[in-house]
């Protein structure tokens, strides 16, 4: 990863040192190479990282494709912006699909360079008979102003932290409020095309990239506005967007694997106990009942055994499919350890029943969906449908399971727990396997297979 601290230039095909000197004007603490030629630079990027480079257009007219491609792999985490004449533009344009960041008309400018690096704007300064007031800006100067002004790396900042499941979209809104109602920028998905343009307005575009193409950037802007400073802004926008998105993509799969058991796919033994504290609670405050089943496969280590541990893990991934295919979308379906599994039932059907003492060990507290779940999924998981064992084995998969309700059988996640596990291991299991109990307040019923 490159440095913040370090800016650091590679300056390709500079042949008459124009860039270079811009660059010295506006950027004289950064450390910038110049390469003559772009074998040069794919060199250079091979030993070196660097914060931007900055390529001529006009030596890969031939196969820009693949030039523009190789400098956005080496780049890694660093701009790649083109710069050429004006008869170049189109083609510069076109580079913006295949990983270029941004690009200049030659010749350049200091302003150019500044608006490039996300300097701030070059103000206003009175002309010398302009008087004590100066100059009366426009229109397109005022609306200028207000998009090249906005702090667009505070405001991205911002939107990752108090947003951090959309921080895309809400800096999106915080930039449209900024600048509206005569500016407007839309993100667009790779599936989505371009937005309509109003009578009047221009549309400037710029891809997206986090991993690989995460769709575009589209600017809204009056057809009198300065295009060159609107797409410098739209590209160092589109440039933090990207990382952006490339952040909240890594979140994404570093939360999957906090909560996702990475062998079956349903949750894991840590989101499992958070997710029953959670509900739980909202239980005791709008009065339902919950329902936990925990289940393990009966005689677990003799397949290992018998069949291999490769065998034993598609058992586990098969046995957790079927669940989850038993089960309502409520209802959470987890993996504990090894091969014992849990599923939380919520049931909002009606209001919960006051605790009547009779009802203890009886099937009657479980709801006939909770059943009708645990009997399918038994009567499935032993069928010869269930054939990741072959031929040989097929039929002889069973489960042993306990039941427990809360409130009837406890009031906390810690004591239902419990209670459903006493019910697996002293009902289940001493009685013979392949049944799921319940919780009694004597010999523990069994389900009705």
């Amino acid at each position: 990863m490159l440095s913040l601290d370090t800016e650091r230039i590679l300056l390709i095909g500079d042949r008459d040192r124009q860039v270079h000197a811009a660059l010295a004007q506006i950027r004289p603490g950064a450390e910038v190479t110049s390469v003559p030629s772009y074998f040069d630079a794919i060199a250079e990027l091979m030993n070196k990282g660097y914060t931007t480079v900055l390529a001529a257009a006009e030596p890969i007219e031939r196969r820009p494709e693949a030039a523009v491609k190789t400098l956005r792999e080496l780049a890694g985490e660093g701009r790649v912006v083109l710069f050429g004449h004006p008869t170049l533009e189109p083609l510069s344009r076109k580079m913006l699909d295949f990983g270029c960041d941004d690009y200049i008309v030659t010749p350049i400018s200091p302003t150019e360079i500044q608006q490039m690096f996300g300097s701030p704007p070059l103000r206003l300064t009175p002309a010398p008979d302009a008087g004590p007031e100066g100059p009366v800006a426009g229109p397109s100067q005022c609306r200028l102003s207000v998009l090249t002004g906005l702090p667009l790396a505070e405001i991205v900042l911002d939107a990752m932290l108090q947003n951090p499941n959309d921080s895309a979209g809400a800096a999106l809104r915080h930039v449209n409020s900024r600048i509206g109602p005569n500016l407007r920028i839309v993100r667009t998905t790779p599936q989505q095309g371009a937005p309509s343009v109003p009578d009047g307005m221009q549309l400037l575009s710029h891809t997206l990239r986090d991993s690989g193409v995460a769709g575009a950037l589209h600017l809204i802007i009056p057809q009198d506005e300065d295009e060159t400073a609107a797409r410098h802004t739209l590209a160092q926008l589109a440039l933090l967007m990207g990382k952006v998105l490339a952040l909240s993509e890594r979140a994404t799969k570093l939360n999957r694997l906090a909560f996702i058991d990475d062998l079956t796919g349903v949750f894991n033994g840590r989101f499992f106990r958070f997710k029953l504290s959670q509900i739980i609670h909202e239980a005791q405050e709008q009065k339902y009942n919950v329902t936990l089943l925990l289940f393990d496969i009966d005689n677990f280590k003799t397949y290992n055994d018998r069949y291999g541990h490769g065998i034993g893990d598609e058992i586990l991934k098969q046995t957790a499919a079927l669940m989850r295919r038993c089960c309502r979308p409520s209802d959470l379906v987890a993996r504990i350890s090894g091969d014992e599994f849990a599923v939380i039932f919520k049931q909002k059907e009606g209001p919960r029943l006051p605790r009547d003492p009779n009802l203890a060990g009886s099937t009657a507290r479980v709801p006939q969906s909770v059943r009708a779940v645990c009997d399918r999924f038994r009567r499935l998981i032993s069928s010869p449908d269930f054939g990741v064992l072959g031929a040989t084995g097929q039929g002889t998969l069973t489960i042993s399971g306990g039941l427990a309700v809360f409130p009837f059988d406890a009031s906390t996640p810690e004591a239902l727990i419990r209670k459903a596990d006493e019910s697996l291991v002293f009902g289940a299991k001493k009685g013979g396997k392949n049944t799921i109990y319940l919780v009694g307040s004597g010999e523990p019923e069994q389900l009705p297979r």
